[in-house]
């Protein structure tokens, strides 16, 4: 039997179980991009006829003088076994591939940080299977519209789709499937995390146009660090930050037709659930980031999902592998399932009605 660090889930039939688990520049940006997705070496359908996805958090592989030693080449070592022969491997890029641009951020008072990865780093993602990101973060536009703008043609060279521009919605087709990709983040040039009604109407922008569309939501919002591992009722803010309302956001874009629900930033997991029989991972934490992020306790937490969505847009069979941040070499696998085991116990506090 092979040893895998995991908690798997529920298929989306068996909801109702207690044990839940086991997802100008701007105007040019809206307008969204398109492509196919599926893995490098040729994807095939689940068993049960869905569609494989594999999801992570926040990445950033390094920034200016703080660099892996290595190129960050071995980041993903343990993590590609488990991404290869997937439809659609997602992450959140956590700042841009730019050597363009100016800091827009003062980093003198310790509380704010610039980044920027070389645009080399764009080829550690691809090897590794990354076929979309979201930049709908508070990092993306770092270095200014000439950063924002040199990362997406990076990505677009290689064959690595993008979304998370206000209006964008990104479209690509597995298999003969049409898809849909939407980021949501409280930040400039991003699609407004606390505009519930707009990031709903993106959704259902996107199946007017293809009712077959199976549209997945990334968010990037939630206060930070591990005294906000747990999903509170309504708004949060964070240093004076309007973060969303991620539970009232989440189950208002499944309402509006999506099919899956993907958040990151609070740097920690937080719980999932099945809404209407649909994924919601309130926070997949950090996954791999380098030097400038904290990698202790909670947030070295590495989770990644593995999820089949069904035909009908449902959510199937689903887990989380435990993987655990190592300073400067990525994340490595986890045998005390410190992750997978974290998201088990606040998804079970979310389904009783708990909270902070």
């Amino acid at each position: 039997m092979r040893h895998t660090p995991s908690f798997t889930g529920l298929r989306a039939g068996y909801g109702r179980r207690k044990a839940l688990l086991s997802l100008a520049l701007l105007a040019a940006l809206s307008a969204g991009c398109a492509g196919s997705l599926g893995a490098q070496d040729g994807s095939a359908p689940s068993p049960g006829g869905g569609y494989t996805l594999a999801a992570m958090g926040d990445i950033m592989l390094g920034t200016e003088n703080l660099l892996p030693a290595d190129g960050a080449r071995g980041f993903f070592a343990d993590v590609k076994p488990y991404l290869a022969g997937r439809d659609i491997v997602f992450g959140n890029l956590e700042g841009p591939l730019t050597d363009r641009g100016s800091a827009t951020k003062d980093t003198s008072t310790g509380r704010s940080f610039c980044f920027r990865t070389p645009p080399s780093y764009g080829d550690v993602l691809k090897d590794a299977g990354f076929n979309i990101v979201s930049l709908a973060n508070n990092h993306a536009m770092d270095y200014g519209p000439e950063g924002r703008a040199q990362t997406e043609e990076v990505l677009g060279a290689l064959g690595i789709l993008h979304t998370g521009a206000p209006g964008q919605i990104t479209r690509a087709s597995v298999r003969g499937r049409p898809f849909a990709f939407v980021g949501l983040a409280p930040n400039a040039g991003c699609q407004n995390i606390n505009d519930v009604d707009a990031a709903a109407g993106l959704v259902r922008e996107a199946l007017r146009e293809d009712p077959a569309t199976l549209v997945i939501v990334s968010m990037h919002g939630g206060a930070e660090g591990a005294a906000h591992m747990r999903l509170p009722d309504g708004p949060e803010t964070y240093l004076g930050e309007s973060r969303g309302d991620l539970r009232r956001l989440a189950r208002a874009l499944i309402d509006a037709g999506a099919a899956m629900v993907i958040g990151h930033g609070p740097h920690v997991p937080r719980g999932a659930e099945l809404y209407k029989g649909r994924l919601v991972a309130y926070s997949l934490g950090n996954f791999a980031t380098a030097s400038g992020i904290n990698v202790k306790g909670a947030s070295g937490l590495a989770p990644l999902l593995l999820a089949e969505i069904a035909p009908d847009g449902s959510t199937g069979s689903y887990e989380f592998v435990s993987f655990r941040q190592q300073a400067n070499r990525g994340p490595r696998l986890d045998p005390r399932n410190e992750a997978a085991e974290t998201i088990r116990r606040l998804s079970e506090e979310l389904e009783g009605g708990g909270g902070s």
